[in-house]
């Protein structure tokens, strides 16, 4: 069976962070063998090797190298580590369409895909396996997420999410093409920028200045690559990330709608319910229920 190079994630909204943790294995160990476990795992060595497999594909890590197990599949150790070994999990998960399959670029035509993946405007293309271009920045990130995960408040939260967006942003094979173009550049700049800011009160004079465009420019970039306007796009990750923070804290819908930027509660309570359909405090009931 060919081993599928690539997994590609319909986006916005990224897949979102779970769980991490670090595991040392000694001598004998073995990783554990699951079926089907609901949510993606990503694996990175940080010393020894590992000899995992999925299914009917196996792979030898090293330090420096990674591998996204899909949550359909079976994984299972190929053979007890031979040397001590440390590595660093990822669970996480993705609201959107994903599909594993062999390399492409990243305009990504899938007519033999199409009853399974619409592509989006935007498609995060992370590879199953890779060799880390500066594993010490990953490493970073992920005691960055470990670190945070000993605490609960909403700015842990954060902390956690951003770092592992910024894993992916790492991974994202995308991002190292040379034929990406200059408003597609623009487009992720932009995208980076407003993910980053979106907390904060966002204006078409800040976004010029930011980005020595006019307005309109950085508009139909960002429309073209994701499929939003600036406004739009802010929109949709404050009330991402808001229900984000309904489901996983226990946060008042005050300090929540003003965490991710909105002026005050009545205007958040009107967006939320004008795009998702029902009220914040509807929306968490509904799932704690």
């Amino acid at each position: 069976m060919k081993e599928p190079a690539y997994i590609y994630f319909n986006s916005p909204p990224s897949p979102y962070y779970l769980e991490s943790g670090f595991s040392d294995y000694q001598i004998g160990d073995s990783h554990p063998n699951r079926h089907r476990i609901n949510l993606f795992d990503l694996i990175i060595v940080r010393d020894g090797c590992l000899h995992l497999a999925e299914e009917d594909n196996s792979w030898r890590l090293e330090a420096g190298e990674t591998l996204i197990l899909l949550p359909d599949r079976h994984h299972y150790s190929v053979e007890p580590v031979k040397e001590a070994t440390s590595f660093y999990w990822i669970h996480f998960q993705t609201v959107n369409e994903w599909i594993e399959t062999e390399q492409i670029h990243y305009k990504f035509q899938v007519e033999a895909h199409q009853e399974c993946f619409n592509p989006s405007p935007y498609t995060m293309q992370l590879p199953k396996s890779m060799k880390l271009s500066f594993p010490q920045q990953a490493y970073q990130l992920i005691e960055q997420m470990n670190e945070a995960s000993k605490h609960v408040e909403p700015k842990a939260y954060w902390q956690k999410q951003y770092a592992f967006e910024e894993l992916l942003r790492m991974m994202d094979a995308k991002q190292n093409q040379a034929q990406t173009s200059s408003i597609v550049r623009l487009a992720e700049q932009v995208e980076h920028y407003l993910r980053n800011h979106y907390e904060q009160q966002i204006t078409n004079q800040s976004l010029s200045h930011a980005f020595n465009y006019h307005y309109n420019y950085i508009t139909r970039a960002l429309k073209q690559v994701y499929g939003y306007t600036p406004n739009e796009y802010v929109t949709k990750l404050r009330l991402d990330q808001a229900k984000t923070m309904l489901l996983n804290t226990h946060a008042t819908i005050s300090d929540i709608a003003s965490s991710v930027g909105f002026e005050n509660v009545p205007y958040f309570a009107n967006c939320f319910q004008k795009h998702v359909g029902i009220s914040p405090s509807g929306f968490r009931k509904k799932y704690y229920d």
